[in-house]
């Protein structure tokens, strides 16, 4: 399409960023909170003790490691979990996907090289338990 890496990357943190507050308003309702008021309550009563230094950093890694699962959205609930104001969780989430971002435009500037690192990184975290040749 001709962009450039930079804008690139700005359109997909700026895309990724856009639903996040529609996201933390939507949680906060009466609905969502009745829906999941018992995962809410749990998710308290177990996350009492982290400071709020340690959830800021907790959340902007969780949500800028690039792997399924992980992200701006999934970001959200757990800012929510974790009783976070919005603007902890908006800065949070947002360092978390321009980490993300970062990393994703490293790997694919790197070209087959980046892919090699990747994979070796995948199976090295998942201890290589799901290669053909590995004994379980």
């Amino acid at each position: 399409m001709g962009l450039t890496v930079p804008q690139v990357m700005l359109t997909c943190v700026v895309g990724n960023m856009i639903p996040i507050p529609v996201i933390l308003l939507a949680l906060k309702s009466s609905f969502v909170k009745k829906w999941l008021g018992p995962l809410i309550r749990r998710a308290e009563s177990k996350t009492a003790a982290i400071g709020a230094h340690d959830r800021w950093v907790g959340v902007a890694s969780f949500v800028g490691v690039p792997l399924p699962g992980t992200g701006a959205w999934t970001g959200a609930m757990v800012t929510h979990l974790l009783g976070m104001g919005i603007v902890e969780s908006l800065t949070s989430i947002l360092t978390g996907v321009c980490v993300a971002a970062v990393i994703m435009a490293s790997l694919t500037l790197a070209g087959w090289y980046g892919a090699a690192v990747a994979v070796a990184l995948v199976i090295v975290a998942l201890g290589g338990r799901y290669l053909p040749l590995s004994r379980q």
